[in-house]
């Protein structure tokens, strides 16, 4: 996913491949902090509801970054929302993966 982003910005949104490049590499550097942020979710849930909490913390993450994914399907819209939903998308894949840690 990570390595096609300024592919797909190119192709779909008639972008320049500097631009394209800077706001794949800026979506990239959630990496830094998003799967922290899904791992801080699931120990703060395991604390309060147990294993169950572990759970619904992956639970949420997949399903938000599921609804983001279907959002993602319009190609029509212009390229700052889907920028503003490849955002939102990336945030919950790294949740995700920060859950099963």
């Amino acid at each position: 996913m990570n390595n096609q982003r300024a592919t797909h910005f190119r192709t779909y949104f008639q972008m320049d491949a500097a631009d394209a490049s800077a706001l794949a590499g800026a979506i990239g550097l959630m990496n830094l902090f998003a799967r922290s942020l899904g791992g801080i979710t699931s120990d703060i849930l395991f604390k309060y509801v147990g294993f169950r909490g572990r759970i619904w913390a992956q639970f949420l993450a997949l399903f938000f970054e599921a609804v983001f994914l279907f959002c993602m399907v319009d190609s029509s819209q212009p390229w700052y929302v889907a920028l503003a939903v490849l955002i939102c998308f990336s945030l919950f894949v790294q949740m995700a993966e920060g859950t099963t840690v």
